[in-house]
């Protein structure tokens, strides 16, 4: 994962309600969302995410890591901000100007056939919400999407995946891991019944979905040795003792059963049904 750091002042904190990541440019002249959490478990879990993400073929903003300079953090901002937060590096997601963030508000645009015509790769929408559904992502949910629909240069839309604290029911496996609820998922959206509830292709969706699925968990089990290389030692965490619970958790086959269970009575009950 390539280390930028910044080359002017901070451009704005965004209220979140959450982490209140910052809009920053960086030394390859692009523009970054950074997240500095002072929770380096909380930085950890972006970056598992983002790595497991790109695994399953979700799509995400480019990340990085990034060394926010101390002189580009404007004094009015240091009621906010803490110093000592940017002692190590932070977490970065290139910042997508041709993208809007989903939420009510666009909804009825979904309505109108034309506009759906323009969104590619539907699928990647309930690719989303089973993946929350094995990381027990709790803050992807009808109050608050998560996801940004990206217009590509050939003017079609894709869903990209963002915003990954709150995996592992907000924490980092301490307490162990439990199912999210039909509350806490975009199964039970508006959007997912507009976009599959009259689908005749639904059904193998699903199906094509679960099958790839246990194929991307063993890929991600495989690839965790590499993704942890990736973690700055600044961090302070204990690779080993998360591995393990890693192994413990989202890798046993009764995770991944319960995960393919939720999964498919969510669809059942919340599209299938409508």
């Amino acid at each position: 994962m390539k280390l930028l750091q910044t080359i002017e002042e901070v451009h704005k904190i965004f209220d979140t309600g959450g982490s209140s990541p910052l809009l920053v440019t960086c030394n390859d002249f692009n523009d970054w969302i950074c997240k500095y959490d002072k929770f380096p478990n909380y930085l950890f879990n972006e970056l598992l995410a983002s790595e497991f993400a790109k695994i399953w073929g979700i799509k995400v903003p480019e990340t990085a890591l990034i060394k926010v300079k101390q002189e580009h953090i404007p004094t009015d901002m240091l009621t906010r901000l803490q110093k000592n937060w940017f002692y190590k590096e932070c977490f970065g997601s290139k910042y997508l100007e041709d993208s809007k963030e989903i939420d009510l508000s666009i909804l009825p645009l979904f309505k109108e056939k034309k506009f759906r015509d323009k969104v590619h790769d539907k699928s990647d929408f309930l690719k989303i919400a089973l993946f929350d559904i094995w990381l027990s992502n709790e803050d992807r949910n009808h109050n608050n999407f998560n996801l940004l629909l990206n217009l590509s240069p050939e003017k079609n839309y894709f869903f990209y995946a963002i915003d990954h604290v709150n995996i592992f029911n907000t924490s980092l496996l301490d307490y162990g891991l439990f199912n999210i609820s039909e509350d806490d998922s975009i199964i039970k959206t508006d959007l997912a019944k507009i976009l599959f509830s009259k689908n005749k292709k639904t059904k193998q969706i699903v199906t094509n979905l679960l099958e790839n699925f246990y194929l991307c968990i063993e890929e991600c089990k495989n690839k965790l040795a590499e993704i942890f290389e990736k973690v700055p030692t600044s961090w302070g965490l204990n690779l080993e003792d998360i591995k393990l619970k890693l192994e413990n958790s989202i890798f046993t086959d009764d995770w991944k059963r319960s995960c393919d269970n939720n999964f498919r009575e969510f669809v059942q009950s919340f599209i299938i049904n409508q």
